[in-house]
């Protein structure tokens, strides 16, 4: 079960770059899985979920951004037809968006993608003990 709803990542968290709820129910779900990895599954204590809850919901949506813009930027550098950037009639000359400039930091290896996410899961968790790899 994702750690963060729709209406929590609108409404509380502020988000505005998914805005399809099918999408974002998508990308919280892989996203709380990615935090119950780091998190050695310790959230299955309810204690510990509500104590830090908060914290663990504002986390899910930083991650389902990422997430999204991850995607988002695998479907540009996919794309056959770019966007046009500029057009000239007189003999004319068109210029197509380079994927890459839209993409440059996002377009990068799963390894470092995945420190990416753990980057930011330590920003929302990283003073909570939850990411503490000894027994707490």
């Amino acid at each position: 079960m994702a750690y963060a709803d729709f209406p929590y990542y609108r409404d509380f968290f502020k988000g505005t770059l998914i805005n399809d709820e099918n999408a974002f129910r998508t990308l919280a779900e892989r996203s709380s899985e990615f935090i119950d990895t780091v998190t050695f599954d310790r959230l299955s204590d309810e204690e510990l979920l509500n104590q830090y809850k908060n914290k663990i919901q504002k986390c899910t949506c930083a991650l389902s951004e990422l997430l999204f813009r991850k995607n988002s930027a695998d479907r540009l550098l996919n794309a056959e037809n770019m966007p046009e950037t500029s057009e000239t009639i007189g003999a004319y000359s068109v210029e197509f968006a380079n994927p890459y400039d839209y993409v440059k930091e996002i377009s990068m290896s799963d390894s470092d993608f995945r420190k990416i996410l753990r980057g930011t899961a330590l920003q929302y968790l990283g003073n909570t003990g939850l990411m503490f790899r000894g027994v707490i």
